[in-house]
């Protein structure tokens, strides 16, 4: 009877040490946070002391439109004895984990940010694809109200709830890649996309905890650039016979044959980017510009190389926006209005200035009544 209560109180020995072990080593390997990044960064961002009330944030994108901040501020200043000041820590290359990183460093926060981005998304890698799993998991905790409520009071608890995962280490200096393959993309894609609309809604509630008022934009994309690549998967040698006899149609200016065989292409092969290119391109041809550009915005959505914003971007923008309560100026529908009557681009990336000008006309006004001047 002693050799069995000695085994069993060995057993439970066993059974607690183990324990303790194991939470321990989860205690270890996992440092207190509230949001669980897939990533952390080498060095913190040094701090950065604002000396306008106004600033722009964001990738490549934002660093173009902080060029007419002048004109911004001349409309949000008209009638006023002092210059309203506006500032941009928008850079190329910043992906919104960069920024959110740089966000953090500020001394003081602006009255209002304007986030413009959503371009550079794919450019730097930020987690171990073969951790995107356990990442995947934590975020399902994290979205739990009751354990980010728990987590939000006692960030420390974090380290027990949160699965161990091993973090990209990210330098000062983004490392960042002008190509990835088509198989890298699409490993990624899923994870991105979770990854870039869980740091928007940190960038919201950043901004309120900070008190100041953000602004939302989308990102205007070039409808008349053609996908740069076509997913393999969505390819085969009857949809390349389909895309060159379409192709012959349009040569031969023969729009309307070609519509009716678009039409009934992009129904039976859903996700090719260049099917939807051509539709979109034959649709603009006959005057159907509304169906021309959801045809447009679907082949952007279907690129297989990310070298733009996409209007898979620009529709979390919108929903973050709208679920969060925040300010959304869609610039991407602003310039989009103008498609098909007026040049709206000067080149794959950028609008023509014009409508910076327009925009920054229209938000200004808009912010003008926001800081009642």
């Amino acid at each position: 009877m002693k050799k069995v209560l000695s085994f069993i109180l060995v057993g439970i020995l066993v059974v607690i040490v183990t324990g303790g072990f194991l939470v321990f080593t989860r205690y270890a390997k996992n440092p207190p946070q509230t949001f669980p990044y897939p990533y952390t960064f080498e060095n913190a961002s040094p701090s950065i002391k604002l000396d306008a009330p106004i600033l722009i944030a964001g990738d490549r994108m934002g660093a173009y439109f902080a060029k007419f901040s002048t004109e911004l501020s001349a409309t949000i200043s008209q009638n006023l004895d002092n210059t309203i000041k506006i500032q941009s820590l928008s850079q190329e290359g910043l992906g919104l984990h960069r920024t959110l990183h740089q966000l953090s460093a500020l001394t003081q926060w602006p009255q209002i940010v304007i986030y413009q981005g959503a371009s550079e998304e794919f450019k730097e890698n930020k987690f171990i694809l073969s951790e995107k799993k356990t990442f995947t998991d934590n975020i399902k905790l994290f979205n739990d109200d009751r354990i980010e409520s728990l987590i939000m009071l006692y960030p420390v608890i974090s380290r027990f709830i949160y699965e161990p995962i091993k973090r990209m280490k990210l330098p000062e200096t983004p490392v960042l890649s002008q190509h990835i393959t088509e198989e890298e993309y699409l490993s990624k894609l899923d994870t991105e996309i979770l990854l870039y609309e869980q740091q928007l809604i940190q960038l919201t509630n950043l901004a309120k905890d900070r008190g100041s008022l953000l602004i939302m934009t989308t990102t205007p994309i070039n409808l008349d650039i053609a996908p740069k690549k076509v997913c393999s998967f969505t390819s085969n040698l009857d949809i390349e016979k389909e895309i060159f006899e379409l192709r012959e149609l349009l040569n031969n200016n023969d729009p309307k044959s070609a519509y009716q065989r678009s039409s009934k292409a992009i129904t039976l092969h859903s996700a090719n980017a260049e099917l939807f290119y051509l539709h979109g391109q034959v649709a603009k041809r006959l005057g159907y510009i509304d169906e021309a550009k959801n045809s447009l915005l679907q082949a952007s959505a279907f690129d297989c190389e990310p070298w733009r914003a996409t209007e898979v971007f620009n529709s979390i923008i919108r929903k973050v926006a709208k679920e969060q309560n925040i300010i959304l100026f869609d610039f991407a529908r602003f310039v989009e209005k103008d498609y098909g009557s007026n040049t709206t681009f000067f080149d794959e990336i950028y609008p023509q200035n014009l409508y910076y000008e327009r925009a920054t006309q229209q938000l200004g006004l808009v912010i003008k009544r926001i800081l009642k001047l």
